[in-house]
C-alpha cells in the first residue's frame, strides 16, 4: 500500500501522482460500500474510472490542497489512445513522473514520481514486462525510445471533473450522519405514512397519463453547435497565421542552443532545444524573444546531453465575419470535394501524406434522425514543404489542430473540418 503520494502544480491545476490502483470485484464497487474497506486500511483519498470498478488510493498528501487531480486519471482521460502507453515527464524539483496505462487505464505499480534514477529503473521495468507488445511512448525528457514529444505543462492542464480526488470520510463523520439521519427518519415517519395515504387518495382521482415522450435533443444540440461556429474562426486560418508567425520569429539557434523542433497547438508552440556550447543558465538568463515560459529537461547522467524547452504564445486574431448558422457551412459533399481538392493541388507543390475523412455527425449520443439542424465533422493531414507554409490559406469551414516541425525540409499539419447535411 502507498504510505503516501505527492501533488504537483501546473498553472492552478493540481496533479497527484503516487497512487495505487486496483481492480475491484464486482460485488465490491464503491457504491456498494467499499469505502468502509479502504478507511479501515488507513487510506485517506481515492479516485474512480468509469464504472467505479478501478480504484486509486492512497494514504496520505502532504500538505494537501484541494481541489486535487490524479495524474494518471487525467492523462487516460485527456492523452490516451489506447493500448499499451508509458508517460515520463520533467516535474518541478528536479523530480521525474512516470505513468503506464493499458486500454486507457492505468496501470498497477506505475504511477510513480521521484528521481532520474528510480523512473529510469521503473521505465526498464516496464518495458521489459512488455517486451515485444506495441507501446506508445510519450515525454519531455529522452528517457523514452521513439519518445513523442509533449511537455509537462501543455499535457497538465484543463483537467476534468472525472480525475478529482476524493477524500474518505472519517468513522466520526460516518457516525454523526448515521445519528442525524435516524433522528431525522423518525421524525419524518408518521408524516411519510400521512403523505402516502393523501398521495395515493389524490392519484386515484387523476386520469392516467399516456406515454410520455422523449426530451428534445435540439435545444442542447443547437446550443453547442452555436458555439461550435463562432469558435471556428479562431481555431481555423486565424490560428494558423498565428502558428506561422510565431514559427518565423523562432531563432535557429539561441544561447549556445540550437533548436531541434516546434510543435503548436491551440494557442501555444512549444520549442525543443538541444545544447551546442551555451549552458541552462545562459538560456534562462536570456530567453528567446516573447518567450513565455522556459523549462529545464535535466539529464542527471550526462550533463552535457540536457535539453531545454520554451514556449511560446501564438494567440489568433480571428476575422469579423465569420459563419454564424449551420445553413452557411458547405455541404458534406461540397465539404469533402474542396478539402480533397486542397489537398491534391498540395501534392502538386511536393504535399505528402495527404488524408482526408468523410465527415460524420457531430456530437457523441445524438440522434441524426431527431436533430433539426445537425453538423458534421471530418479530418484531414498532410505533411507540406516549409516553403508552402506562409501561403497556405485554409477553407473558412476548416480548423487546425496541430503544426509540428523537426526542422526539416517539411512540417506535419492536421486539422478539422465541419460542414452541414447534404440536400435531399
Amino acid at each position: 500500500m502507498n504510505e503516501s503520494a505527492l501533488w504537483v502544480q501546473f498553472e492552478k491545476f493540481r496533479f497527484v501522482l503516487g497512487m495505487e490502483w486496483r481492480l475491484l470485484d464486482p460485488t465490491e464497487k464503491l457504491v456498494r460500500g467499499t469505502l468502509r474497506q479502504l478507511r479501515k486500511e488507513g487510506l485517506k483519498w481515492y479516485a474512480t474510472l468509469g464504472p467505479q470498478d478501478f480504484v486509486g488510493t492512497c494514504s496520505h498528501i502532504s500538505q494537501a490542497q484541494q481541489p486535487l487531480h490524479s495524474a494518471a486519471l487525467h492523462l487516460a482521460d485527456q492523452w490516451s489512445q489506447g493500448g499499451l502507453e508509458l508517460f515520463a515527464f520533467g516535474m518541478p524539483e528536479q523530480r521525474v513522473a512516470v505513468v503506464a496505462l493499458n486500454n486507457g487505464r492505468p496501470v498497477p505499480g506505475f504511477d510513480f514520481i521521484g528521481t532520474m534514477t528510480e523512473a529510469q529503473a521503473l521505465i526498464e521495468e516496464f518495458e521489459a514486462i512488455e517486451e515485444g507488445q506495441l507501446i506508445r511512448r510519450v515525454g519531455d525528457l529522452g528517457l523514452l525510445a521513439d519518445e513523442e514529444k509533449l511537455s509537462a505543462p501543455v499535457v497538465f492542464d484543463q483537467p476534468s471533473s472525472g480525475s478529482r480526488l476524493k477524500q474518505i470520510p472519517s468513522m466520526r463523520t460516518v457516525l454523526v450522519l448515521i445519528g442525524a439521519m435516524v433522528l431525522g427518519l423518525a421524525a419524518l415517519a408518521g408524516i411519510y405514512q400521512w403523505q402516502v395515504q393523501e398521495r395515493a387518495d389524490l392519484l386515484a382521482n387523476l386520469p392516467q397519463p399516456g406515454p410520455k415522450a422523449p426530451p428534445d435533443p435540439n435545444p442542447a444540440y443547437d446550443q453547442q453547435t452555436n458555439q461550435l461556429l463562432k469558435s471556428l474562426p479562431a481555431q481555423g486560418h486565424a490560428q494558423y497565421q498565428a502558428w506561422v508567425q510565431q514559427a518565423q520569429r523562432m531563432p535557429l539557434n539561441h544561447q549556445g542552443w540550437t533548436l531541434t523542433q516546434l510543435e503548436c497547438k491551440a494557442d501555444k508552440c512549444v520549442a525543443d532545444w538541444k545544447r551546442d556550447f551555451g549552458s541552462v543558465q545562459d538560456f534562462f538568463d536570456n530567453p528567446p524573444a516573447r518567450t513565455h515560459h522556459t523549462q529545464h529537461l535535466p539529464n542527471d547522467k550526462d550533463a552535457l546531453g540536457q535539453r531545454m524547452q520554451s514556449q511560446h504564445l501564438a494567440v489568433a486574431v480571428p476575422p469579423t465575419a465569420s459563419y454564424t448558422q449551420i445553413k452557411d457551412l458547405p455541404s458534406q459533399a461540397d465539404g469533402f470535394r474542396e478539402m480533397s481538392s486542397l489537398l491534391q493541388d498540395l501534392s502538386l507543390l511536393g504535399g505528402r501524406e495527404l488524408t482526408v475523412s468523410q465527415a460524420q455527425l457531430w456530437g457523441a449520443g445524438a440522434d441524426a434522425a431527431a436533430l433539426k439542424r445537425p453538423v458534421f465533422k471530418g479530418n484531414w493531414s498532410a505533411e507540406l514543404p516549409l516553403g508552402v507554409a506562409a501561403q497556405l490559406v485554409l477553407p473558412p469551414f476548416a480548423s487546425v489542430s496541430l503544426l509540428k516541425t523537426t526542422m526539416g525540409p517539411s512540417y506535419q499539419l492536421s486539422g478539422e473540418y465541419l460542414v452541414r447535411p447534404n440536400a435531399p
